[in-house]
């Protein structure tokens, strides 16, 4: 029996290569315009929810501002009436409110408290500033001015015709200061000479580490010394130290470093003096070890004028020699005539009263001063006393 094997169907594809890719890309053209519309959709409703969420807030706003401004910065209640301003110095209340832009019926709230402080500190003469509100109606402000401390004064400029028009005042910070009038405060503040002021500014600092050591001195010498140094004058113009000039016109030498232990060594140097009752004439407290000192001579008391005991001399013998007036008696003739061995004796009298009396200095001779004594070389004087015995007299 012979069976006939059938070939087997294979599955074949209804559409051709052709057809398949026409209908695909109808498929994706299809899909592509499906995803652009819900693209479009969603920016349209993110833009609808933005605009939505602008105008919400807008409105939150323009009625917070409405609010705002009826209740406090539109109130009349919180209307400036009362503006009180402080100052330790000279400046004028009229300046300082044209400064810092504050009148009377501004509202307190619009006031830009930085904004006045910044305006008052652009002042030279204004050191610190503060504001402060006070509800519902009070402004106060508080105004330090800066402190001069000494003048400082050209090199070229005659120190013994000062002219304070033409000079800096500078307080404790460094900081030029200029008035157009004049305190009576400021002619005993001490000069700070040798300082280019040629392109300075009032209100601007002076770097000079030299003139810093000078402020640092003035402030550091009040402090230790307590008044026991008097500066009239500082002199800077060398640059590596300060030379001081005090009201007894005593020169002191400093160096610009380690102004308070150099203020130390001359506390000691002054209490000497008080103890030994000099008085300093220069010192020099550059010197590590030793410091050298000179001290004003002291006055040599005055000898006794030879012109005057001769006149005196003179007036007696004159006395002696002038003729009693008639009818007048003296001594001698109440008493007799003195016999020969009286008037010896009283000769003799004479001699020994003459001998006794200082002699006087001689003119022309020159008053030496013996060197000065150390503190160890002082010791207490020894009176010296001389005992006169009376000559017995025979007779």
């Amino acid at each position: 029996m012979i069976i006939k094997k059938s070939a087997r169907k294979q599955n074949k594809r209804a559409s051709s290569t052709r057809q398949r890719k026409h209908q695909h890309l109808l498929d994706v053209k299809v899909r592509a315009k499906n995803v652009a519309a819900r693209r479009t959709q969603n920016v349209l409703l993110v833009l609808c929810g933005l605009v939505l969420i602008a105008f919400v807030l807008g409105g939150i706003a323009f009625g917070a501002k409405r609010a705002l401004n009826s209740l406090f910065f539109a109130n009349s209640d919180y209307a400036l009436k009362t503006i009180e301003v402080t100052s330790d110095g000279k400046l004028s209340r009229e300046t300082i409110l044209h400064t810092a832009d504050v009148s009377e019926g501004k509202n307190i709230f619009s006031i830009d408290l930085p904004k006045v402080q910044e305006k008052l500190g652009s002042l030279p003469q204004v050191e610190d500033s503060r504001i402060q509100r006070i509800l519902p109606n009070k402004l106060v402000i508080s105004i330090q001015e800066r402190r001069p401390v000494a003048w400082v004064v050209p090199p070229e400029m005659n120190t013994g015709s000062f002219n304070f028009e033409n000079a800096y005042l500078v307080d404790r910070r460094g900081i030029l200061l200029k008035t157009k009038s004049l305190a009576p405060e400021y002619l005993g503040l001490p000069l700070i000479i040798g300082v280019d002021t040629s392109n300075c500014q009032a209100g601007q600092p002076l770097e000079q580490d030299e003139v810093k050591a000078a402020l640092d001195l003035i402030r550091a010498s009040a402090e230790i010394l307590q008044g026991r140094l008097q500066i009239q004058s500082i002199d800077v113009s060398k640059g590596y130290c300060l030379v001081v000039t005090d009201k007894q016109r005593a020169n002191i030498t400093f160096s610009t470093d380690e102004i308070e232990w150099q203020l130390h060594r001359l506390e000691t140097v002054l209490s000497y003096c008080d103890k030994n009752n000099r008085e300093l004439q220069t010192v020099n407290l550059m010197a590590q070890r030793n410091v050298p000192v000179t001290f004003v001579p002291q006055a040599v008391p005055a000898a006794p004028n030879a012109s005057s005991a001769g006149s005196n001399d003179a007036s007696a013998a004159d006395a002696k020699s002038k003729p009693a007036p008639a009818g007048s008696t003296t001594p001698s003739q109440s008493k007799g005539a003195l016999s020969p061995r009286s008037s010896k004796l009283q000769e003799k009298k004479m001699q020994q009263r003459e001998h006794g009396k200082l002699k006087p200095f001689k003119e022309g001779r020159a008053l030496t001063r013996p060197p000065a004594a150390t503190e160890a070389d002082v010791t207490e004087p020894v009176p010296l006393v001389r005992r006169i015995t009376p000559t017995r007299l025979n007779g």
